[in-house]
């Protein structure tokens, strides 16, 4: 199909709101679930103003004059949403054969689901539900969405695109990215420990050269190549040098990392603890490779008895001072939530307090709210293979960015019929992308290992 109209700007379109330049580090907007600060009415890519407080500005007045002192840093933090759709259709015939078939229309109509005769079973029953399971995929992704998640088979990625998370960046990301690569500082995380201690599985694969014009190591489905080069040595860190970017931006946190620990080895690890990975080489020509260091991976298990309890006390113990100067709210796995619980009763034989936030009552450590979200719970199990199974975030809402394009765009709803295919359409599209502005805003617990 051919565009009447196209252009060619670079760098794409970038806003800035003027009149919040100055005013706020933070964008105040809705929120979601009590612990999300949406800004809308994003288009392209908007700058996120931070800016830090000036300090130490008052001084002694020892002589005349006038003699400035203090500065302050404003930076920028570029958010840029990417598309996003939700699409489905429906024909009325599909209701033939079940009890829903006599409220169809008659004649042509009845290929028409918004034609159905009363009570309107699609659009008062189904499409609502559609609604909730559309709003379910919202939150979903704005947690875990990463652009270059995978497919599991069997709990390892198969090097094919999972479109149920590629769309955008979801927080899970960020922090998962950014404590790994030191952005959010080693102190503002605390490792979570279970009954069962994990394991990081690990692999090597050592190349004796022959007569040989290439070797190849598959990890994880999918094959990389190295031409053969004067040496098994040589030849073995070319393929590294080629291949280990590549690699390790795979399948998030259920990648794996690879280095040449030795001569003409390649050693292959899971990215956490718990991870397996399948890893197996050959040889075009006639040099072998050997697999030797094989461990296998353990998963975490249950949290070990005042787990929960001792993570989020050490949370708020270890959290920076200006955190304390936000209102802050906790995020926790229902794993460790139900832990928590555990330890509660067993000193008092009392349920934890609980608090009113956003008009909804919600429990409540040490008088911050607690928001419980066992969405965690199954997404990780399903599609993170399990790994860091048990996660809790203390931090403030308004540190916690979802940009989209419109406010109630993830609310309408496109509806038309195709009398060519006989069929009921249906669309959303919006938008979408998340950031946290402040890492000394964020404390961390189970994000690492």
């Amino acid at each position: 199909m051919s565009n009447i109209f196209s252009h060619a700007i670079s760098p794409a379109f970038t806003r800035q709101s003027i009149s919040e330049f100055f005013v706020n580090p933070f964008f105040m907007g809705e929120d979601i679930r009590g612990a999300i600060t949406v800004r809308s009415d994003i288009k392209g890519t908007e700058k996120l103003n931070k800016i830090s407080r000036p300090s130490f500005i008052t001084k002694p007045k020892s002589s005349p004059g006038f003699t400035a002192a203090g500065t302050f840093a404003l930076s920028t933090q570029s958010i840029t949403v990417a598309p996003m759709a939700m699409e489905f259709e429906q024909n009325g015939r599909a209701f033939w054969g079940s009890i829903v078939e006599q409220l169809l229309a008659t004649g042509y109509k009845e290929d028409d689901v918004e034609r159905m005769k009363e009570p309107d079973i699609w659009n008062k029953i189904m499409l609502p539900i559609i609604a909730q399971a559309g709003q379910q995929d919202l939150v979903r992704q704005m947690f875990f969405a990463h652009t270059s998640q995978e497919e599991l088979t069997s709990g390892i990625p198969n090097g094919t695109a999972d479109d149920d998370f590629t769309g955008y960046t979801g927080f899970m990301t960020h922090f998962f990215r950014d404590l790994y690569a030191g952005t959010i500082p080693a102190a503002q995380h605390l490792n979570i420990s279970s009954a069962t201690t994990a394991v990081r599985a690990e692999k090597i694969q050592t190349y004796t050269a022959g007569t040989d014009s290439a070797v190849t190591l598959t990890i994880n489905g999918l094959a990389y190549s190295q031409a053969y080069a004067s040496s098994a040595t040589v030849t073995m860190a070319n393929w590294l040098a080629t291949h280990k970017t590549t690699i390790e931006a795979r399948a998030g946190i259920n990648g794996v990392i690879v280095t040449n620990p030795s001569g003409a080895a390649i050693k292959c690890v899971g990215k956490y603890k718990g991870q397996d990975f399948t890893f197996t080489a050959a040889v075009t020509g006639t040099g072998t490779m050997a697999a030797t260091g094989v461990v296998a991976g353990v998963k975490a298990g249950a949290l070990a008895s005042g787990e929960a309890d001792a993570t989020l006390e050490y949370l708020i113990d270890a959290a920076r001072p200006e955190m304390f100067e936000f209102p802050l709210v906790f995020m926790v796995t229902r794993s460790m939530w139900r832990n928590l619980v555990h330890t509660i009763k067993d000193k008092t034989g009392d349920l934890p307090l609980t608090m009113m936030l956003n008009g909804v009552n919600v429990p409540s450590y040490e008088g911050y709210p607690v928001i419980i979200r066992p969405d965690w719970d199954t997404w990780i199990a399903s599609y993170q293979n399990g790994i860091q199974p048990h996660r809790a975030l203390f931090t403030t809402q308004q540190n916690l960015i979802f940009g989209t394009d419109g406010l109630m765009d993830s609310q309408d709803i496109e509806s038309w019929y195709n009398p060519d295919l006989q069929m009921r359409r249906y669309r959303v599209q919006y938008k979408a992308q998340t950031a946290y502005l402040h890492s000394e805003l964020l404390m961390l617990a189970g994000f690492g290992d």
